[in-house]
């Protein structure tokens, strides 16, 4: 089953035998669910990509979101792998494909460092204690705290909170020297990660649609 052109609208679609064969197999809902994250994950990136070029207080918003949120659903794909593993573990291109982004040391380092701590204090949850310890690490404040283009809602960015929720990835207060430093490397590692998992994952999806039986029309 080859990828058809970017150009033409097409479809990928089971008959009604080929789906029910695909709800008996325990393998076709991990499946569905990886294709799931690899939809939010390609969400975020989309809001980043029609933001470039913008400066206003809208798209400094969505970019900075855009990344917290990245982050923390590639921590949640990563989680979605390990479940992976024993349902394909004779699997050969999920054993060697997906599974070893499990194993990679830079993919470990950036889900310990900061995608944990995104996931659960700063972006799925809420935490104010969280919030408030990092809050107590900072100076002065050097950011606005909201700033806006107009009186639209869509417009208006909460600046100070979203810096916070970025020092809580970080781990440092943002007057800290190296705090730029560390945000820009995170961000480059965790671009390549969510790269790497896309990629291996389309593969793994289209290999089992294609063995399932889906037709492209």
């Amino acid at each position: 089953m080859n990828m058809p052109d970017q150009e033409k609208e097409w479809h990928i679609v089971a008959d009604a035998t080929t789906f029910e064969k695909c709800r008996k197999d325990k393998r076709f809902a991990y499946i569905v669910t990886l294709a799931r994250a690899v939809n939010a994950l390609n969400f975020v990136n989309a809001v980043m990509v029609d933001t470039e070029g913008r400066d206003d207080p809208g798209a400094q918003r969505s970019r900075l979101n855009s990344y917290l949120f990245g982050s923390a659903i590639i921590y949640e794909a990563l989680e979605l792998v390990r479940l992976m593993n024993r349902p394909f573990r004779d699997d050969e291109m999920f054993q060697h494909g997906l599974r070893l982004l499990l194993k990679d040391p830079t993919a470990r380092a950036i889900e310990r460092t900061h995608l944990i701590t995104a996931r659960h204090q700063a972006v799925f949850h809420f935490d104010p204690d969280t919030f408030a310890a990092m809050i107590s690490r900072g100076t002065t404040l050097t950011s606005p705290f909201i700033s806006s283009r107009g009186n639209r809602r869509g417009n208006m960015n909460y600046v100070y909170a979203d810096i916070v929720a970025g020092e809580i990835l970080v781990g440092m207060p943002s007057n800290s020297e190296e705090f730029y430093a560390v945000l820009e490397n995170a961000m480059g590692k965790t671009k390549e990660l969510v790269i790497k998992f896309g990629d291996e994952a389309e593969r793994l999806i289209v290999h089992h649609l294609k063995a399932w039986g889906f037709t492209k029309e």
